[in-house]
């Protein structure tokens, strides 16, 4: 059995951005543009405030959950449908089947929810971080060793509503057979490719994700109390994520809090200086506060960005496609094509263009290039 569970897409990792233009997504602009800008980090006492005002203010208390609790039925579950006697990696092929088989658990993606193992169980459905975090528990309830791997796939991103858009990094899981060797179990096989870059994440580190997604979650349908309270629980467990404090940035600008959201943008920034979710964000703030200057040096350094970014045009051409503009969506991928000529997905859709625009013979010669690249891509992993 093949060791990963196929997905169409992947979502994770949340970090808004309240503006209608096009995500910009951090991870491919270069390192020194928000250098030149000398934007500097808040004062320590100023982001502090921001994370302990709540409790003064006789808010609730923050949210807890543990992601990977399980229950008697979890566990009944398991005991039914993976043998204990089994070698560790027959149970994970026991394990596996049973929870995408429909007439067992037949777990399904859903992009747009983010639950914690039990509550994944149940509704038998969720987002990556969802699935992966039920995939963990199950699993160790079948004695295997499974951790999150953080995994840096190139830039993805959507829009989840009018004002704001998701940009996507992404979460699988590691089953560890020790001497025996390990096996990446995937929620998105189309995302997924053994040679992108990948790190274990600790629990500690799962959770804030977790609940920065649920904060996501709850801004987006304008619970902004709520979505207050699992920022700050997800900031509490990982002060360090640059990517959550810029989305406490774009709750407190939507709350016409903007002092607290340069705050925020700005310690987004100090901890990675190349955040060009913060960026834009931040560019924005300016300019509705006045600061043309600032805004305008924002500005450029995000339009730079998209201009040199592929996956931008990437999505720009997949966007003029779903319109049934094929010319210019044809424009937009070549553009991002010249960019970087060894994505084979790039490719694969100029295929898929040109088989719309009835160009067969150039259909085909796209889709033999996007074949190879991506055998190429493999064999080098």
């Amino acid at each position: 059995m093949f060791m990963r569970i196929r997905h169409p897409y992947s979502t994770n990792t949340f970090a808004l951005l309240s503006t209608c233009v096009i995500l910009i997504a951090a991870g491919c602009a270069s390192p020194q543009t928000t250098q030149r800008l000398q934007i500097s980090p808040p004062p320590p006492e100023a982001s502090a405030a921001l994370l302990n005002s709540g409790s003064r203010q006789g808010v609730k208390l923050s949210p807890e959950e543990n992601i990977l609790a399980i229950d008697a039925d979890m566990r009944y579950f398991i005991e039914e449908n993976v043998p204990a006697a089994l070698s560790p990696r027959a149970r994970l092929s026991y394990l596996l089947d049973s929870m995408v088989r429909p007439s067992q658990l037949g777990l399904s993606y859903d992009p747009g929810i983010t639950l914690n193992a039990t509550e994944t169980f149940y509704a038998r459905k969720g987002n990556c971080l969802s699935l992966s975090s039920l995939f963990i528990a199950l699993a160790r309830e079948a004695n295997l060793n499974a951790y999150y791997n953080e995994v840096t796939i190139p830039p993805s991103w959507d829009m989840v509503s009018d004002n704001s858009m998701v940009f996507y990094k992404h979460i699988n899981v590691v089953v560890d057979f020790g001497d025996d060797g390990h096996e990446v179990v995937d929620l998105s096989v189309d995302n997924y490719e053994y040679h992108y870059p990948q790190k274990r994440l600790s629990e500690q580190e799962a959770a804030a994700q977790h609940y920065n997604n649920r904060g996501a979650e709850l801004l987006n349908k304008g619970q902004n109390s709520e979505a207050m309270r699992y920022f700050r629980r997800a900031l509490y467990l990982n002060p360090q994520a640059g990517h959550i404090w810029g989305n406490l940035g774009t709750l407190f600008r939507r709350l016409g809090q903007r002092d607290e959201a340069e705050t925020a943008y700005r310690q987004a920034l100090h901890l990675d200086n190349n955040d060009q979710v913060a960026i834009s964000n931040l560019g924005r703030l300016y300019r509705e506060q006045g600061n043309i200057e600032k805004a305008r040096a924002l500005e450029q350094v995000a339009n730079n960005f998209r201009k040199k970014n592929p996956f931008w045009h990437y999505t720009r051409a997949k966007s003029e496609y779903e319109s049934g503009d094929y010319g210019k969506a044809l424009e937009a991928i070549k553009q991002a094509i010249s960019l970087q000529k060894d994505e084979y997905r790039f490719y694969r859709f100029a295929s898929l263009i040109y088989f719309r625009q009835g160009k067969r013979e150039l259909a085909a010669d796209y889709a033999d290039k996007a074949a190879r690249l991506k055998i190429k891509s493999n064999s080098n992993s």
